[in-house]
């Protein structure tokens, strides 16, 4: 009864104060804010007292105290602390926070707040109250939604919440927010002390009742909680940075103007005693090597142990750095997103709205100020220019909303990943666990080999202290008698082998997973299959070294499936920058060369295009093409490159040609790896439908120069070829008996070694030749060379070389030989090439091969021409020499 009776006649007493007109609410405002902690120790647990004065209006008729009223009534009053102080609303304990049902029956029998969940006291003059109050403050049950915590007291009659929340927009400090209070008391000061340790025995003789609080909260004895001593409040453990208070208050008159007024935290000292020993924990979730991987990361800060023992240094920069050969694993941007800025909703008190598929991890955080551990994600951030992997840790739970931006910095030239977070919350972390996803897709890959693989880190305190640093290790040793094998495997063949037609042409090379990578290759195509080059421009100048090449000079594509496990990536990508192979001039010793372009394109990143040149080289015998790459790139931007399957397609239409005989053949490679192992597969390849082809080769044959017996002519060949048909195989020509060798003339000749370095002496060139084929812009040239034999003549060597466009080099050997008299010329093996016009000019004079042994002028001469096809065919030809006769 008392005690309805004095809020009976504190209500009537607040109405009937009498109300000041001359108030102006526009100067309703703060007149002073003072902060005291118990304690400017750095870590450790004070008593932080905080006192506000709003503007009292000069005009008005102070009250019992001697208070004048308020400009305005206060309606909300926001408190915003500096980071590192930090308040732990879990302290008490679930089962001793107050309810809001409690709070509100506190002069009810039965009601009010539990003794064990006060945490301070609030002392508070109102100009409608006609008595101080020094009411309890009691950790109440949270709403939920941002209030992470949530104080209570009765503020004189009227029960008074006060929220705290993160400030996630910024710098993680704590805000305490009074929102709505009652505008019949007209605050004018409030005092207010958090007790460092709530439970502590020092605070037993201020522990009162919220109907107490109008003796002046007196107690008449002791009052233990019965409850363990713990913290509640922790000073910042950062030194040497000015800290402030802020107060704000806003009016019922002007509800949304906040007066805000600054006042200056103690300067903190004593960093340098803080204890820090976080340690790290690293470990995958494959065990095998060159396998897809997630990676479990936990990081743990020992707590204190006890109120007299400070708190460790909170956490500012963590770095780790993970062992040489644990990679990013390329199969992951297949299908990955990135977050935005805009996304994750930086600088705002929101939860992130980050797509799914930029996710890469699920993180956790044991905080003890949260009833439970805080659930969070790590998003991949867009990529930008020089700095492709960024993320975001996010953690939109328990009323906070973290996003700090982080950086995954790969070594170009090693591969290696240091996973940095600068600038981490002032929270008192006791774990961080982070679990990179696993599966097919998993962002990391673990090393090819099997062993032991360290890891490092460095965590920076915010006391300023040294890091801490350390390694810890894990181990690859599952699957390893499997690996190290090479022996990939290789096909290839034309898309429709008729013989002698243009088609597409594909060789495919394919890698098994436990394999070595490859680090070059060569790939020979098989005798007879030919390029149209005829028309076709070439890549050249710079153009070579960034794939900006002209599209006429385009020969083909390349398909490439890179990375690790049962869904490698394959290259290009849908709706990514197509893959080119470009026809591109001399390179390194060939006559020409390809200039394959590969966008290095995967789900957000664009690193622009990889380049590989190979060099083309043209067997002088045979006419086969090998193709020798330059050095196959291994990372990409630091990331390992592991070929699955390399996929070439020469597509250009009526570029590859057919060879015309059908005989067995195979496309050959030999492939190194990055261990130096060789591998030499082969592909079975053959022609079909060749009996279909035609074969009638012309000959013309002259003997130009001297008529009679004796003199010494120059002879002179012409071969036509039809197109479509055939190409030769070899021919034998048996010039008549009219023409004798003229082993006299056999002078210099040319040995092996010469001709093989180049340097026939000028003596040995007893004729010269050119050779027409469609598949090349101008004629094939060279001299005709006599070179030492293991027959009883020399042998007669054509060297013929392409023009400019297209310096190739194919040398032709005729075996030379005499059948009763008569001068014969064998070229027992031809490349199977199409040739429209073949043309041998010999020498007269001293430098003929031939001598009449009659007059040519007598009668007709006929020469005897036997040339095989490559299809097998063959013709017979007795051609007319012409000479030099008038008839």
């Amino acid at each position: 009864m008392i005690r309805r009776a004095m809020l009976i006649f504190s209500v009537a007493s607040m109405l009937a104060l009498p109300a000041i007109a001359t108030a102006s609410p526009q100067e309703f405002g703060i007149q002073s804010v003072g902060v005291s902690p118990s304690t400017t120790q750095a870590g450790a647990h004070p008593d932080l007292t905080l006192s506000v004065d709003i503007k009292q209006d000069p005009a008005s008729e102070p009250n019992a105290f001697g208070l004048k009223d308020s400009f305005a009534p206060t309606r909300h009053i926001r408190f915003e602390t500096p980071p590192g102080l930090i308040g732990n609303p879990n302290v008490l304990g679930t089962s001793q926070q107050c309810t809001v049902q409690e709070l509100t029956t506190f002069n009810e029998p039965g009601g009010g707040c539990p003794n064990s969940s006060q945490v301070g006291r609030a002392t508070i003059f109102a100009y409608s109250l006609q008595q101080k109050f020094v009411e309890p403050v009691y950790m109440m049950v949270p709403p939920g939604g941002d209030t992470v915590a949530r104080l209570g007291t009765i503020a004189g009659i009227f029960p008074t919440f006060i929220n705290l929340r993160v400030r996630s927009e910024s710098d993680y400090g704590l805000v305490a927010e009074v929102r709505d209070a009652t505008s019949q008391a007209k605050l004018i000061q409030i005092e207010t002390t958090l007790w460092g340790v709530p439970t502590a025995s020092s605070h037993d003789t201020e522990r009162c009742t919220a109907q107490e609080a109008f003796n002046g909260c007196i107690v008449s004895e002791p009052r233990s909680p019965k409850s363990r001593e713990l913290p509640f409040l922790t000073n910042p453990t950062r030194c040497g940075t000015p800290l402030t208070m802020k107060v704000g208050a806003a009016s019922w008159a002007e509800p949304e103007r906040f007066d805000t007024v600054e006042a200056s935290f103690p300067a903190i000292s004593g960093c340098n005693k803080l204890p820090f020993g976080p340690g790290l924990t690293v470990e995958p979730t494959s065990h095998r090597p060159s396998s897809p991987t997630g990676l479990d990361v936990t990081i743990r800060l020992p707590a204190s142990e006890g109120v007299k023992v400070l708190e460790p240094s909170q956490m500012r920069d963590i770095k780790v750095r993970l062992p040489q050969g644990l990679g990013i694993n390329t199969d992951a941007s297949d299908g990955l997103a990135t977050c935005s800025p805009q996304q994750v909703r930086l600088g705002e008190r929101v939860a992130a709205e980050c797509p799914d598929a930029a996710k890469m991890a699920d993180a956790e955080f044991d905080i003890p100020a949260l009833p439970r551990r805080m659930k969070g994600a790590v998003y991949l951030r867009e990529p930008e220019p020089g700095n492709p992997f960024r993320i975001w840790l996010v953690a939109d739970d328990l009323g906070a909303h973290v996003k700090l931006p982080g950086q995954l910095h790969v070594d170009l030239e090693n591969g290696e990943i240091e996973s940095i977070v600068l600038d981490a919350p002032q929270a008192p972390v006791r774990e961080v666990k982070i679990a990179f996803k696993s599966g097919f897709r998993a962002p990391l890959v673990t090393p090819p080999t099997c062993g032991t693989y360290i890891s490092s880190y460095e965590f920076v305190p915010w006391s300023g202290g040294p890091p801490a640093t350390g390694t810890t290790q894990f181990s690859i040793d599952e699957g390893c008698s499997a690996q190290g094998g090479f022996s990939p495997q290789l096909s290839a063949g034309s898309v429709e082998p008729t013989a002698g037609r243009h088609s597409p042409f594909i060789v495919t090379l394919t890698r098994e997973d436990s394999e070595q990578n490859p680090a070059g290759l060569e790939i020979q195509l098989p005798a007879g299959v030919a390029a149209t080059f005829a028309g076709i421009p070439r890549c050249e100048g710079a153009a070579t070294a960034t794939g900006a090449c002209p599209p006429g000079s385009r020969i083909g594509r390349v398909i490439a499936a890179i990375g690790t496990g049962p869904a490698p990536l394959w290259v290009p990508q849908p709706g990514k920058r197509p893959t080119a192979v470009y026809l591109s001039g001399p390179y390194k010793g060939a006559p020409l060369s390809i200039v394959a372009v590969v966008p290095r394109q995967a789900g957000p990143f664009d690193f622009g295009d990889e380049v590989v040149r190979s060099a083309v080289y043209v067997d002088r015998t045979t006419a086969q093409a090998t193709a020798k790459t330059d050095p196959l790139p291994q990372r990409i931007e630091g990331i390992p490159i592991l070929y699955r399957t390399i996929h070439i397609e020469l597509d250009r239409p009526d570029f590859v040609l057919n060879p015309t005989s059908c005989g067995a053949k195979q496309t050959t490679a030999r492939i190194v790896s990055t261990q130096g192992a060789i591998a030499n597969p082969a592909s079975p390849f053959r022609a079909t439908n060749c009996a279909n082809l035609g074969f009638k080769p012309k000959l013309e044959i002259s003997l130009l120069g001297g008529t009679r017996r004796a003199s010494f002519p120059k002879l002179t060949a012409k071969l036509r070829m039809p197109a479509g048909g055939a190409n030769i195989a070899g021919s034998s020509v048996l010039l008549p008996h009219s023409e004798f060798i003229e082993n006299t003339h056999f002078n210099t000749i040319c040995t092996r070694v010469q001709f093989a370095s180049n340097q026939c002496p000028a003596g040995s060139v007893y004729g010269f030749a050119t050779v027409k084929t469609p598949l090349i812009d101008g004629p094939l040239k060279g001299p005709v060379y006599l070179r030492s034999s293991s027959h009883t003549l020399p042998d007669l060597v054509v060297a013929l070389k392409g023009p400019p466009s297209l310096p190739i080099e194919v040398d032709v050997a005729a075996r030379v030989d005499s059948v009763k008299g008569r001068l014969r010329t064998t070229f027992e093996s031809v490349p199977d090439a199409p040739v429209s016009e073949f043309t041998l000019h010999m020498k007269g004079g001293a430098k003929s091969l031939v001598v009449n042994s009659e007059n040519l002028c007598l009668r007709p001469r006929r020469a005897k021409a036997r040339f095989t096809a490559q299809n097998g065919k063959a013709v017979t030809l007795r051609p007319t020499l012409h000479t030099s006769c008038s008839k």
